[in-house]
């Protein structure tokens, strides 16, 4: 019995593993050069930026989305709910400097998670707008590279693909556990992208094709959902509509001092998601539940044998043989990092966010909503929007 809860426990690292060599295909991939595309080929992109509230790195990260070295032309669209909201000053502020940055109010959602509706109102003011050829949807929090919208683009612009994604990495300004900890569980669903059976829409860096957009009905199915991303996964597949990872893509956003509070209800909102939207994948993950939790429970069976007075040897031995295999894999996904952190708090990161995953997740068991952005919403199959209170 033993031998075969040592081998589960030796299960995790093996599987980080594999993520690490993932993630070296993923950055051969991100530093491929794009290849020389024609100018004509390049889509016109309406590019929609929902926006809320006050965030300290927005105005920086818009204006990186709007200083583009896009070659297709693009028309921006900054989306807020409300003309009260802190983000439709920016917006204001921001036209001075973008003239051809456009403003609309959304009005608040109601049978609909709020970015959706705001999405969608970005993609009407769009409409009258000739020439769109493709959509780009962009979170107002991240940075980007001034390639970053023709790496989105490219696989639209060559035929390979009608939706490509992107997605983003933590750039940690500090060694706090708790920053590093967030970065590690962001670049975990990074490496987790580069799977085939795991890669999805990422709200925050997405393109489509405007046609395709209509034709398969992906607004009016936004009209009823609780999110945007996560909810395309099985409608796309379903509509026959193939995701193509971008990693070149890649957005960036920096954290410091990060908290705890803030960190937990992030986690648990992005595994509500998958419950409600990607039921299957949810279940996989309360798996993965049973051998994270392997580090933090053999580190505290380890130090309690300590502790006794005659503390069990193969106890000890075992624990030791599975957390210095924990700490070997951990380690591998280090060169990863958006820049050099040192070992140990590398470590301790690694350990919290362990602890964190799986509270967060054992909470969404019982769960029929989730809270976002100050609203309650309730939530039903396939992520559709049953109720909201605000």
């Amino acid at each position: 019995m033993w031998i075969i809860v040592m081998l589960a426990g030796l299960l995790m690292p093996a599987l980080v593993f594999v993520l690490a060599r993932s993630g070296a295909r993923l950055r051969a991939r991100q530093a491929e050069p794009l290849p020389d595309i024609p100018r004509e080929r390049w889509p016109r992109v309406g590019l929609v930026i929902p926006a809320a509230g006050s965030h300290p790195a927005m105005e920086s990260a818009i204006r990186s989305l709007l200083s583009q070295s896009y070659p297709g032309g693009v028309v921006p669209v900054m989306v807020t709910a409300d003309d009260a909201d802190p983000a439709s000053a920016l917006a204001r502020k921001l036209q001075a400097g973008f003239p051809e940055l456009r403003h609309v109010v959304a009005g608040k959602a109601s049978g609909c998670g709020q970015k959706n509706h705001n999405s969608l109102a970005g993609v009407q003011a769009l409409e009258a707008e000739e020439g769109i050829e493709a959509y780009a949807f962009c979170d107002s929090t991240h940075l980007a590279s001034p390639d970053f919208l023709r790496r989105l683009c490219a696989p639209l612009a060559l035929g390979e693909a009608d939706f490509a994604t992107g997605y983003h990495e933590v750039v940690p300004e500090d060694d706090l556990p708790t920053t590093l900890g967030y970065a590690i569980c962001v670049l975990f669903m990074r490496l987790l992208q580069a799977v085939g059976t795991y890669t999805q829409p990422w709200g925050g860096a997405m393109a489509v094709r405007a046609s395709v957009f209509r034709a398969k009905g992906i607004g009016a199915f936004w009209a009823s959902n609780v999110v945007d991303d996560c909810s395309l996964t099985l409608f796309l597949r379903d509509a026959g509509v193939k995701v193509r990872l971008c990693p070149g893509a890649l957005l960036q956003t920096r954290a410091s001092r990060h908290g705890l509070r803030f960190w937990t209800a992030w986690l648990e909102r992005q595994v509500l998601f998958l419950k409600f939207c990607v039921p299957n994948q949810w279940r996989q993950l309360l798996f993965g539940i049973l051998l994270v939790s392997f580090v933090p429970l053999t580190l505290g069976a380890c130090l309690a044998s300590l502790l006794l007075l005659r503390p069990s040897g193969w106890l000890l031995l075992s624990g030791a043989a599975c957390l210095a295999a924990c700490a070997v894999s951990a380690s591998s996904l280090r060169p990863f990092a958006a820049r050099h952190v040192r070992l140990v708090p590398w470590l301790c990161g690694y350990l919290l966010a362990s602890v964190v995953f799986c509270v967060a997740s054992l909470k969404t068991i019982g769960a029929s909503g989730l809270a976002w952005h100050g609203i309650w919403y309730e939530v039903g199959r396939q992520g559709r929007v049953v109720s909201t209170k605000r």
